[in-house]
């Protein structure tokens, strides 16, 4: 069973900068659990409740945790019954050959940036780059939300004007060219702003060919993951 200081130091880790502080983060669930024990990640410790284990009877090395200590550590209104202490990995550089970059300006919901993060590992992109102020990609919530494409997606923060350099950048607007039938330029960038405050005054300089995805109905807007969902399909098509 985990230790009081144990529990603390899990606890800790639902803020980004314990998670920096130590090198490590959580990770909760069945599903994400297993596939970062199988990854090659380092994982330090699994800990999962009696009843997740005679239920699912995991077939990795873990040591058994309280119910009570389950909902101490856990990040989410219901505890998962499993949770992994695993070494963040080390930061990759920026790919500058890549002929299509993914670029996020602001995004700070986690929910969007996970579901992003599972977009660009459909559709094949192994790297997204966000503004340094967009949610961290080790957040809870948001790895529950890539249903483990953060083993293959990697998030680089950077300045978006350095990645923009020598790009096309498409921007998605509510007002522009229609993504349906684009034909994306090689070596070329798409901008996501968040749902609240879109691609801000900054970002939007370096904006070259603002694109909309096409409605019919009275909804206002769509959210930051629907929206790289659709304008993915189009683009990389």
């Amino acid at each position: 069973m985990p230790s009081i200081a144990q529990i603390k130091h899990i606890a800790s880790l639902r803020l980004p900068k314990f998670r920096q502080k130590y090198g490590q983060f959580m990770v909760e669930g069945r599903k994400a659990v297993e596939e970062v024990f199988h990854s090659g990640w380092s994982v330090e410790a699994i800990w999962a409740t009696t009843a997740f284990a005679e239920r699912y009877a995991p077939a990795y090395p873990f040591e058994i945790m309280t119910e009570e200590e389950n909902k101490k550590c856990t990040a989410f209104d219901t505890a998962p019954g499993v949770m992994a202490l695993v070494q963040l990995p080390k930061n990759k550089p920026f790919d500058v050959d890549m002929p299509f970059v993914l670029a996020l300006d602001g995004i700070n919901d986690p929910g969007n940036m996970g579901t992003i993060i599972r977009l660009a590992d459909w559709f094949g992109l192994s790297q997204i780059v966000a503004s340094s102020d967009s949610v961290d990609a080790f957040n809870p919530k948001c790895l529950a939300a890539t249903m483990g494409s953060f083993l293959r997606v990697q998030v680089v923060y950077a300045d978006l004007q350095s990645v923009a350099k020598d790009r096309t950048v498409y921007g998605a607007y509510l007002e522009g060219e229609t993504v349906h039938g684009l034909q994306p330029a090689p070596n070329s960038m798409l901008m996501i702003g968040s749902e609240s405050h879109g691609i801000r005054e900054s970002a939007a300089a370096l904006v070259t060919h603002p694109i909309t995805i096409p409605g019919k109905g009275k909804a206002e807007s769509l959210n930051a993951g629907m929206a790289t969902a659709i304008l993915l399909d189009n683009l990389l098509r």
